[in-house]
C-alpha cells in the first residue's frame, strides 16, 4: 500500500499533499528494475564460481585429468602411430614378397590424426582410445595366426634350400618382356606343314645373342650341336633333380658342357636360329617325370600377379609356333 506524502509549505503555514509525477514513477521503476538485474547477475556468478553441480564437479575433474596426463596422452599416441605404421610396413613387404603383389587397398575413413583425438570431447576420446586399442588387439590377432601359420606350414628348413634352388621357376631369356611370349604349351599351328600338332614347350623370341639363361640349379645332361635344318639345333638340358628336367633348343652357341654344375640365372648359350626354326628364338621345355608340362606353371620369378596372369593368357591363344 502506498504512503500518502506531505511537504510544508512556508508560504500558507500549512502541510500540502505531495502529488505523484511520471518522472518520479519512472525513477522509481528504473532503479528496482537496476537492482533486480544486479541482484540476478550476482546469484549466477555466485552458483558459477561458488556453487557446482555434480555434472560440473564431474566435468572439471576430466579437464583436470587430461590437462595431468595430456603428455603422456601424447606421447602414447605417438608411439602408437608409429609401431602401427611399422607394423604396416612390414605386412605390406611381406606379402609383396610372399604373393608377388600390392596388398588390397584399406579403408582409412575412420582414422583419425593426433590433434583430432586430443581435442576431442570426452566421449570421442575414450571411443578413439578403444578404437586404437582394438586395432592393436586385431593385428597382434593377425599376427600371431601368421607367425603360426609360417612357423609350421612354411618354414623352410636348411636341407630345403637347394631343392628350393633346383625349381626351374625363372623365364631363361634375358631382358624378358611379356611380349616376348610368341606361342605357347599345347596344339599349336606348325610353321612349316601348317597342320596342328602338340606343342612341347614355349617359344620365347629374342634377338640373335640374347643370353639364355638356367632357369634353376641343376646339372648339365645333354649339350648336342647340330647341322641339320630340323629339330632342336643346338639344344642344352638340365637336371633339376626331383624327375625335372629343362631343355633349350635352337641356340646361337652352346657354352656349357656336360656334367657341369649350373645356378639358376647362369648362362647356357645364346638365342639362335638352328634346327627347325623360321625365327630367332628360345623353345624352352619343361619335362616332368618324363611328360612335357606347361613351362608357364613354373614362371614364380620375377613376375608379379599381373604380370603372371596376362603371359598365361597370352600363352594360351591359338596361333602358329616358330618351330
Amino acid at each position: 500500500m502506498l504512503r500518502t506524502k506531505f511537504r510544508y509549505n512556508p508560504e500558507n503555514l500549512r502541510f500540502e499533499r505531495v502529488k505523484i509525477s511520471f518522472f518520479n514513477v519512472f525513477v522509481s521503476l528504473l532503479s528496482y528494475l537496476t537492482f533486480g538485474v544486479l541482484f540476478f547477475i550476482g546469484l549466477l556468478l555466485l552458483q558459477n564460481y561458488f556453487i557446482e553441480t555434480p555434472s560440473e564437479k564431474k566435468l572439471r575433474a576430466d579437464n583436470e585429468s587430461l590437462k595431468r596426463h595430456k603428455i603422456v596422452l601424447t606421447g602414447q599416441l605417438l608411439s602408437s602411430n608409429d609401431q602401427l605404421d611399422e607394423l604396416k610396413k612390414l605386412d605390406l613387404e611381406l606379402y609383396q614378397k610372399l604373393f608377388d603383389t600390392k596388398l588390397p587397398a584399406e579403408s582409412n575413413a575412420s582414422a583419425k590424426n593426433r590433434e583430432e583425438i586430443l581435442l576431442a570431447e570426452l566421449q570421442d576420446f575414450n571411443k578413439s582410445i578403444d578404437d586404437l586399442n582394438s586395432r592393436f588387439k586385431d593385428l597382434y590377432t593377425s599376427a600371431k595366426s601368421s607367425n603360426h601359420f609360417f612357423h609350421t606350414k612354411a618354414s623352410v628348413k636348411k636341407e630345403d634350400l637347394s631343392t628350393l634352388f633346383s625349381v626351374p621357376s625363372i623365364v631363361p631369356v634375358a631382358n624378358f618382356e611379356l611380349t616376348h611370349l610368341v606361342s605357347g604349351f599345347g596344339i599349336r599351328i606348325n610353321p612349316f606343314h601348317k597342320g596342328h600338332y602338340h606343342h612341347d614347350g614355349v617359344d620365347i623370341a629374342s634377338t640373335r645373342g640374347t643370353n639364355v639363361l638356367a632357369a634353376g640349379h641343376g646339372m648339365v645332361i645333354m649339350a648336342k650341336r647340330s647341322d641339320l635344318l630340323a629339330g632342336f639345333g643346338n639344344y642344352v638340358e638340365i637336371d633339376h633333380g626331383h624327375g625335372v628336367i629343362t631343355r633349350y633348343s635352337h641356340l646361337e652357341e652352346i657354352t656349357v658342357r656336360m656334367g657341369q654344375k649350373i645356378k639358376k640365372g647362369q648362362t647356357l648359350g645364346s638365342v639362335g636360329l638352328t634346327g627347325g626354326s623360321i625365327a630367332p628364338h628360345l623353345h624352352y621345355e619343361v619335362i616332368q617325370d618324363g611328360v612335357n608340362a606347361d613351362p608357364i606353371k613354373f614362371f614364380a620369378e620375377g613376375l608379379d600377379a599381373e604380370q603372371y596372369q596376362e603371359l598365361e593368357n597370352q600363352s594360351k591363344k591359338q596361333n602358329q609356333s616358330l618351330d
